[in-house]
């Protein structure tokens, strides 16, 4: 059963999801609702696990080279219950640099941050071999996104506007690049790496709380907090709960672009796929691009799909239709998202916290 919301909370949804760093003071101001109903539907959506708002690493900072998204279609005879008798599906979930898991019995997609594409293939070539030795992979789809050439964008907000239609004048409409220098350049001290990991671990708590649990002094910190998030080293994020609230399907794909496509002409193609369904995520290099977006049900999802297609193919930006993994909300049976364990794997930490 599906949760009904106000006019009110939608905006307060919608407002998390955009300015997810913000105060309830300064958020109030922003979506022109009063900080006593941000203050009641926040306490909700807790309630009712709707949102959880996180810190998302630069994969670059944390020694990354490559971002890898994995398409993997199953056999009919080895759904989930079959699939767990392999240790390989305890491994590859449980596998600390992937960071974002989503399964069916017939189908996954995943997202795994390495160090080198050699690093990737000595951890996940094994496991992909030993599903395929056991007759469960119809098919799997790697491809590499280097951080230093790749934009991406976090949807959370246009998907929320789209499905409520809000038709909000502060929709996000920007790529993010990790390529600057400052990002590359910048060495992390041990104080500097432990407090990553804690902002990424417990996005939620307080400075006094991460003093207590790092042993690193409170302004220190409050002073790394704001370095991290002005310099780009951790992006705020929110992950919501879609089933709880709309949409029956989500779809994740994989578009190849046609030759000598501009990066003017990739955005064309960013805002083309923002507009096939209620986009969660999008990342592009060059020539190549994946990333989820939602959809009320299947006819809707045809319409919209077909039509963006018609108009790329028409403008010669791609070959060939996207590839398209669509899966029912219901009938989703692994979830993961959870960048804490490969923050403390790639910076070497430790310590618990």
């Amino acid at each position: 059963m599906q949760l009904k919301l106000t006019s009110k909370e939608r905006l307060v949804l919608y407002g998390l999801a955009r300015y997810p760093g913000l105060s309830d003071i300064d958020l109030a101001t922003r979506i022109d609702v009063d900080r006593s109903t941000i203050f009641k539907s926040k306490r909700k959506f807790r309630d009712w696990q709707l949102i959880r708002l996180m810190n998302v690493p630069s994969g670059i900072t944390v020694g990354g080279e490559i971002l890898t998204s994995i398409f993997a279609k199953f056999s009919p005879t080895a759904p989930i219950e079959v699939r767990s008798e392999s240790e390989a599906l305890l491994e590859w979930i449980g596998h600390p640099n992937c960071v974002f898991h989503t399964a069916t019995d017939t189908d996954s997609f995943s997202m795994v941050y390495s160090r080198s594409l050699s690093d990737f293939k000595s951890s996940f070539d094994p496991l992909i071999d030993e599903y395929a030795q056991k007759g469960f992979i119809d098919d799997v789809i790697c491809s590499h996104y280097p951080f230093s050439s790749t934009s991406h964008s976090a949807d959370a907000a246009v998907a929320v506007n789209r499905i409520f239609e809000l038709d909000r004048p502060d929709l996000p409409q920007e790529l993010i690049s990790e390529s600057s220098s400052q990002l590359e350049d910048m060495k992390l001290t041990d104080k500097d790496k432990l407090t990553l990991y804690a902002f990424v671990k417990y996005p939620m708590l307080s400075d006094l709380e991460l003093s207590r649990r790092t042993g690193i002094s409170r302004p220190t910190i409050s002073g790394k907090r704001t370095k991290f998030f002005q310099n780009g080293l951790l992006t705020r994020e929110a992950n919501i709960d879609w089933q709880k609230i709309c949409c029956e399907l989500i779809t994740f794909y994989r578009l190849e672009l046609g030759r000598g496509v501009s990066w003017e002409e990739q955005e064309m193609v960013h805002a083309s796929l923002r507009r096939m369904g209620a986009p969660l995520f999008t990342y592009l290099q060059r020539g190549e691009a994946f990333g989820a977006f939602l959809s009320e049900n299947y006819t809707d999802l045809k319409k919209k799909v077909n039509s963006e297609i018609r108009t790329l193919a028409e403008m010669a930006l791609i070959d060939d239709p996207p590839m398209l993994m669509i899966m029912p909300l219901d009938m989703i049976v692994e979830s993961k998202r959870d960048y804490a364990p490969m923050v403390a794997g790639m910076l070497g930490i430790e310590k618990e916290i």
